[in-house]
């Protein structure tokens, strides 16, 4: 009963999701769970195998066969002696057996083997690449999910303020209306700013609840409770120019480009292996009861084949043809990923610049803004301001914290696609 009891006092903790409070955490997550870099992962995994069967290419091939055979006749040969009668001898035996064990080994393929194991090397270096690649705009995507939720969160929270603002305003002219001190005017302009207040509230409230499911897909996960922070304000101290020196010595895209070149080198040598001639080993062991009189026969036999390709069509010219092609199209694919991410760090550098100066001046404007609310409604309450004054005022700092929220979440955005293009995290604490 004991047991019972604790067991059921267990079960709401076992049931609770696990609760997430910093970015780092959620990209340790998403690394874990994301399905699209689960599916990079197994892609890497099958490029590992393919390596590793290119080096089994080069070891030798043994085959053991067994083989009994049932026949229903067989030839027979007379034999006969004079004065004795004639004899039959069976030629072979009707049930017999047959036992095979060879061995093959390559001893020279006109670099087939080293060919195409180098390709796949490259292969393989490729598909590591490719992992990180993916692994990284995944991460790029989480956290510009985690500073929109951040910035849906802040967006909630200032709608609340701006709605207890409001309220407290309704409060203090509903009041100096049953006085008689205020026209009907200024309370109904109240009652709509409240009401003006509660469907922005609502309003973020959505937005922040999609932002939510939308970071959770990403991750990987659903059952899990997230908490952002504030969003911050962290300094690039680096020049375009340095920044597109990393991004093209950092950026996994381009060293992925880079081995597929590599691979497409080894494909050309590969393409022209081809013409030349292959020269195998063979070693085999045969041993059958299949001869009459003979018992067990045992047969050992080494050979060395020589396979001089002279003529197959013209297949193979066009092998050339396909793998030099291939090659030039990973050369454009190089340069076309150089200007796309020069591109990619032009855009997000200027994007961040941008908002950074928006940043600067949304500070500027929130302060301002809580100035001008706190002497509007001081003014209002010593009856030398108007209700509009205050209404204005409540709009206007509620205005200028939303564009401080939206300045820092843009800027955090566009540090998210600089970190991306560049391949590597640029921020750096003040």
């Amino acid at each position: 009963m004991k047991k019972l009891i604790l067991l059921i006092a267990l079960i709401p903790s076992l049931s609770m999701a696990k609760t997430v409070s910093d970015l780092k955490s959620l990209l340790e997550i998403a690394i874990k769970n994301n399905p699209e870099i689960k599916l990079s992962g197994k892609e890497k995994e099958i490029s590992n195998y393919q390596f590793k069967e290119a080096i089994g290419n080069f070891l030798p091939k043994v085959k053991l066969q067994y083989t009994k055979t049932f026949l229903s006749d067989v030839p027979t040969y007379k034999m006969a002696l004079q004065g004795l009668p004639s004899t039959k001898f069976s030629v072979m035996e009707k049930n017999f057996y047959t036992l095979n064990l060879s061995l093959t080994q390559p001893l020279f393929t006109g670099g087939k083997l080293t060919y195409n194991l180098k390709m796949k090397e490259e292969l393989k270096t490729v598909s590591f690449y490719q992992f990180q690649e993916t692994v990284l705009k995944v991460l790029t995507n989480v956290k510009k999910d985690y500073y929109n939720l951040s910035e849906a969160k802040s967006a909630v929270e200032i709608a609340e303020s701006y709605l207890q603002a409001a309220k407290r305003h309704l409060k203090d002219v509903k009041a100096f209306f049953d006085e008689g001190i205020v026209p009907k005017r200024d309370l109904l302009e109240a009652k709509v700013r409240v009401r003006d207040a509660e469907e922005q509230l609502e309003k973020a409230r959505r937005t922040y609840k999609v932002a939510l499911e939308k970071l959770k897909n990403d991750v990987g996960i659903n059952d899990i409770e997230i908490k952002v922070e504030k969003l911050e304000y962290l300094p690039v101290n680096l020049t375009e120019k340095e920044l597109l020196h990393l991004a093209f010595e950092n950026r996994p895209l381009l060293k992925y480009l880079r081995s597929l070149k590599k691979s497409t080198d080894y494909a050309v040598k590969l393409s022209y292996s081809q013409f030349l001639p292959n020269i195998v080993l063979n070693l085999s062991y045969d041993r059958t009861n299949q001869y009459p009189m003979n018992g067990n026969f045992d047969n050992t036999a080494v050979g060395i084949t020589i396979q001089l390709p002279i003529f197959e069509g013209i297949q193979r010219f066009w092998k050339v043809k396909e793998a030099k092609t291939q090659k030039a199209k990973a050369e454009i694919s190089i340069k076309k990923a150089k200007d796309l991410i020069k591109l990619q760090v032009i855009s997000a550098y200027t994007a961040l610049k941008a908002a950074e100066a928006r940043i600067k001046t949304a500070k500027i404007m929130v302060e301002e803004a809580k100035e001008l609310l706190r002497d509007s409604e001081e003014r209002y309450k010593e009856h030398v301001g108007t209700s509009t004054e205050v209404t204005d005022a409540i709009a206007y700092y509620v205005k200028a914290k939303g564009y401080l929220n939206s300045a820092l979440a843009d800027y955090n955005r566009a540090l998210a696609d600089l970190e991306y293009a560049v391949g590597k995290s640029m921020a750096r604490r003040p």
